[in-house]
Formats: C-alpha cells, sequence, structure tokens
C-alpha cells in the first residue's frame, strides 16, 4: 500500500493514513482504504479497527489539485470508487473507531463518519462537511451518516452552511465522543474499541448493519440516486469556477 500502514495490534487493526503532510484522498488512496478493509473482515485475527492519521492531520478530505483535474470518465470513476469506500468502510461489520489526531474537514469527516466513535484531539483542529461552499453537491447518503451522530437538524443546518466545527463545538454536536490531548487520543480510542471488543460478535454485526441498513443500501444499490447529483454538478460552470478557485489558492499555499 502506498497511502497507508496497517498494523495489527493484538487484535486491532490499526490503519494508519499515510499520504504526505494532509493525508489527502486521491483515486488510488481511496481504493486502498476499500480493499484493506474488505480484506480484514475475513481475517478472523483482526477483531476491531481503528483509523488515525498523522502529525496534525486525521485527513484533509479530498485532495482537490489531483481530483478537480480529473477528465469525465476519470471523475465517474472517482465517485464510485468513493461510495465503494463509503460502504466498504459503513458495512464494516466488527467494532471501530477513529482517533482524530488533527484537522479532519470534508472526506476526512465522511471517513471519521463511517466509524462507531470518534475521539478528537484538542487544539485549533477543524472537523465539518464544507463542500456546499467550494462547490460540491453533498450526496444523500452522506447526510444520513452525518445525522446519525449530530441529529437531523444540526446536520441539515451544518450541511448547507458548510460548517467546520472546533473540537468542542463536535463534542458538543455530538459528532465526537470525547475530546484529549493529542498524544493521548489513540489510547483513549484503543481503550473504548478494546471494551468494544468484549461484546458478542455475532450480536454486534447484525445489530450494527441494521441500524445502518438504509444506508448502506443507498450506497450500494443506487449510485445514480446518491451520487448522480455530485458527478453532473462537479461539470457545472460555476461549481468548476469555484473549484478552480480552490485549486489556485492551494496550489499558491504550498508554493
Amino acid at each position: 500500500m502506498n497511502n497507508l500502514l496497517f498494523e495489527n495490534r493484538n487484535g486491532i487493526g490499526v490503519v494508519t493514513l499515510n499520504r504526505g503532510t494532509a493525508n489527502a484522498l486521491n483515486v488510488e488512496m481511496i481504493q486502498e482504504l476499500s480493499d484493506l478493509f474488505t480484506r480484514i473482515k475475513e481475517d478472523e485475527t483482526v477483531k476491531a479497527a481503528i483509523i488515525t492519521g498523522t502529525d496534525n492531520f486525521f485527513s484533509a478530505g479530498l485532495d482537490v489539485i489531483e481530483v478537480v483535474g480529473y477528465n469525465e470518465s476519470e471523475s465517474e470513476v472517482f465517485w464510485k470508487a468513493f461510495a465503494d469506500m463509503m460502504y466498504n468502510l459503513a458495512s464494516w461489520p466488527k467494532p471501530m473507531a477513529c482517533a482524530i489526531n488533527g484537522h479532519s474537514p470534508a472526506g476526512g469527516c465522511i471517513l471519521a463518519i463511517t466509524a462507531d466513535f470518534r475521539f478528537m484531539a484538542e487544539g485549533n483542529f477543524k472537523i465539518g462537511l464544507n463542500e456546499v461552499p467550494v462547490g460540491i453537491v453533498v450526496p444523500l447518503p452522506v447526510y444520513k451518516l452525518y445525522s446519525m451522530w449530530v441529529g437531523t437538524r444540526n446536520a441539515y443546518q451544518f450541511l448547507i452552511q458548510g460548517k467546520l466545527l472546533n473540537p468542542q463545538e463536535a463534542l458538543n454536536a455530538g459528532l465526537v465522543d470525547g475530546i484529549y490531548p493529542q498524544e493521548k487520543v489513540f489510547e483513549v480510542t484503543e481503550a473504548a474499541v478494546r471494551q468494544m471488543m468484549k461484546l458478542d460478535a455475532g450480536t454486534f454485526a447484525k445489530t450494527k448493519l441494521n441500524l445502518r441498513k438504509e444506508v448502506l443500501y443507498s450506497l450500494k444499490n443506487d449510485f445514480e440516486e446518491s451520487f448522480g447529483d455530485t458527478l453532473k454538478h462537479w461539470w457545472d460552470t460555476e461549481a468548476r469556477v469555484r473549484l478552480n478557485a480552490l485549486v489556485d489558492s492551494l496550489i499558491k499555499k504550498v508554493q
């Protein structure tokens, strides 16, 4: 794997996002996440999983500079891969938590809301879904997953506003389950996962999948209904202006 690190730590599959400073998501990284969780689902030595990042980033979301440069065919491959990744993570039947060590906007937040629990680092970090201000239509399954944690009213308003939350706001809204010093986040997450591992695995899996049935169906069986507007709007003239402006600003930051 070029973008992930994996370690089986006494039954917990520790997945570390490891693509540059910000762990920005491109099609290769997304496919690696899908493939990894598909593989370890069948591995009886992996009883649970933790996803974490490096330094001050969990994931900055989509690698906008690369993804905006995809042609129409490549863009369709990307969004289908993104839907598959969401499905493979959200439908993973074993306990899963995220140790959010830093910033986690947009696609990083989407990764996080596929998990059962999230613990976040204290500090000047942001988490949330800011797709609308940059010109990306939010797919319905993302709203449904977000609603599971922050409630329908907050999910609606946060998404419409493109609101990014600091750790305390995220805790107050129910998006994360605790905030801790950065050096303690993984330790707390591991402890929570080991508690979940004490539950009967079959009961846990069936209950989890029952509670997520509606959103999983939309991810697996109806790409056009769930992501069609997102893909179509991706090429809208005004949306491209916003996306290209974002790309330009990001390029200037790294120059």
